[in-house]
């Protein structure tokens, strides 16, 4: 019997413990048509991939977050001035948690994979 309640106990705390798991979602062709269009009509203005422009270039931003994929889904969600005295502050509408996803998830693949077609120039 007292087997079964530790067990029990040892269950139940780590249900109450169980931190979920930072998950992208797949880069599916879909994904990268969303991301890309949004990408064109949101970031494109200011950022380009590999050159300054009207802001730093997005792969430099990407390269930034390369290996904290959450942080970067976190700054979507909430940018702040990250080089106020060089470049303005972005004039975006913060990004829901999906859509941070969806471009965290397109970035990132673009950065790793140079030669993808949909690149943005």
């Amino acid at each position: 019997m007292n087997r079964r309640v530790a067990y029990f106990v040892l269950a139940l705390m780590c249900a109450l413990f169980a931190v979920e798991a930072f998950v992208l979602p797949p880069v599916t062709p879909e994904l990268k048509t969303k991301a890309q269009e949004y990408y064109n009509y949101e970031c494109k203005a200011c950022h380009r991939w590999a050159r300054k422009f009207a802001a730093p270039p997005m792969r430099d931003n990407v390269e930034h977050y390369a290996e904290n994929p959450e942080g970067l889904v976190r700054y979507l969600m909430h940018p702040t001035p990250q080089h106020p005295d060089e470049w303005p502050a972005m004039e975006i509408t913060p990004l829901t948690e999906d859509q941070a996803k969806m471009m965290a998830a397109w970035l990132l693949y673009i950065f790793g994979n140079p030669d993808d077609p949909g690149r943005p120039k």
